[in-house]
C-alpha cells in the first residue's frame, strides 16, 4: 500500500496534506461512510467481499484521505497513482468516485458550499456574512483539446509555456 491517513503525525501535517485537522477527518469519516452507502447501497467492506478481491482503499477513512489528498495537492493522476499504489486510471476512477462520495457527504452535512449564482448581486447577497473573501488562483495547467472550437475557448495563444 502507499502513503496512508495513519501515517499522519500531527495536525500540521493533516492539514498540509488535507486541508483539515485529524478531529474534522474523523468526524468527515463518518458523514463520507454513510454517503458511500446511501449512494452505492452497500457498505464498502462488503461490496470489496462480493467482489472478492482487496481493495487498493480499504476503509472509509483511505477513501477519504485519498480524495483529500488530490483535492488538497492537485497532482497528476499519474502521480498520484505513484503515491497510492495503484495505476493512473484507478487512481482517475477513484478520485471521481470518491469526490462524488464526498460532495454527497457534505451536502447531508449541509456543509457543502452553494457554487451557481443567476447573478453577481446574488452571489454578493450570498457573502454579506462573511469578513473576507480568499480566492486561490493558482493557475493549473490543462491538457490542450484536440477538438479546434474547444481549442480556441480555453487558449489565446498569448502565453508560451516555459520549458
Amino acid at each position: 500500500m502507499g502513503i496512508s491517513y495513519k501515517e499522519v503525525r500531527n495536525d500540521r501535517q493533516w492539514k498540509a496534506t488535507t486541508g483539515i485537522n485529524g478531529v474534522e477527518f474523523s468526524c468527515l469519516t463518518s458523514a463520507f461512510g454513510q454517503a458511500y452507502e446511501n449512494l452505492h447501497a452497500i457498505s464498502l467492506e462488503a461490496g470489496a467481499k462480493n467482489l472478492k478481491q482487496e481493495l487498493a482503499l480499504p476503509s472509509y477513512a483511505d477513501c477519504l484521505y485519498f480524495v483529500l489528498f488530490q483535492l488538497k495537492t492537485a497532482l497528476s493522476f499519474d502521480s498520484l497513482a505513484v503515491v497510492f499504489n495503484m495505476d493512473g486510471a484507478t487512481a482517475h476512477r477513484n478520485f471521481e468516485k470518491y469526490l462524488t462520495v464526498l460532495q454527497q457527504a457534505l451536502r447531508q452535512k449541509n456543509a457543502l458550499p452553494y457554487r451557481r449564482f443567476e447573478t453577481v448581486a446574488d452571489f454578493t447577497k450570498y457573502l454579506r456574512s462573511e469578513p473576507e473573501l480568499i480566492a486561490d488562483v493558482t493557475e493549473i495547467r490543462t491538457e490542450r483539446p484536440a477538438d479546434k472550437e474547444k481549442q480556441q475557448e480555453r487558449y489565446s495563444g498569448k502565453k508560451k509555456a516555459l520549458r
